[in-house]
């Protein structure tokens, strides 16, 4: 049951992001870094439902740096935020491998869809690492949580980091 409502939940939060961009769009205005990173990390969480293709990373390692380079430029936490979660996406994707017989393979269950993620993989792997990105994830979703307690009224950008920023963080517990 928490899998389905946490699957449900990815879709409205990506589907809610994807309004915010075409709502930009159809008002002209330049879309915000935000709503395009919750859009990418969304989808990807979909794709994760339908395919395992580890060469999905490379979007999010590309998005990833470009927010990096521009926090850096910037001075700006948010876009620094977005590139870690971006960078998790990347390291979840590069993770993920096909069923391999004689492979030591975990199968964790990626919502519906189990995903297949091996248990000695070089580099890519680390427990430290999972376990650190799964403490980032967890800390942003209650940033966001408790941006949704204050007033004003909590603003619906917010209640999506939340709900994309726990599923992340449960991810990483089932990789681990």
């Amino acid at each position: 049951m928490f899998e389905q409502v946490m699957t449900g939940s990815v879709i409205a939060a990506t589907a809610t992001a994807l309004l915010r961009l075409a709502v930009h769009h159809r008002n002209r205005e330049t879309p915000c870094h935000v709503d395009v990173a919750q859009l990418l990390m969304g989808l990807g969480m979909v794709a994760m439902h339908l395919v395992q293709a580890p060469l999905l990373a490379a979007p999010f390692a590309v998005f990833g740096c470009w927010l990096a380079f521009r926090a850096a430029r910037l001075r700006n936490r948010s876009h620094l935020r977005h590139a870690i979660g971006a960078l998790a996406m990347a390291y979840m994707f590069a993770a993920q491998r096909t069923a391999v017989a004689g492979a030591p393979l975990l199968a964790a269950g990626h919502h519906h869809a189990p995903v297949a993620i091996a248990s000695q993989t070089p580099g890519l792997a680390a427990p430290l690492l999972a376990w650190a990105l799964m403490a980032y994830c967890a800390l942003a979703a209650g940033f966001a949580g408790t941006d949704l307690l204050r007033t004003p009224p909590p603003r619906l950008r917010s209640l999506v980091e939340l709900v994309l920023s726990a599923a992340m963080a449960h991810m990483f517990l089932m990789m681990l």
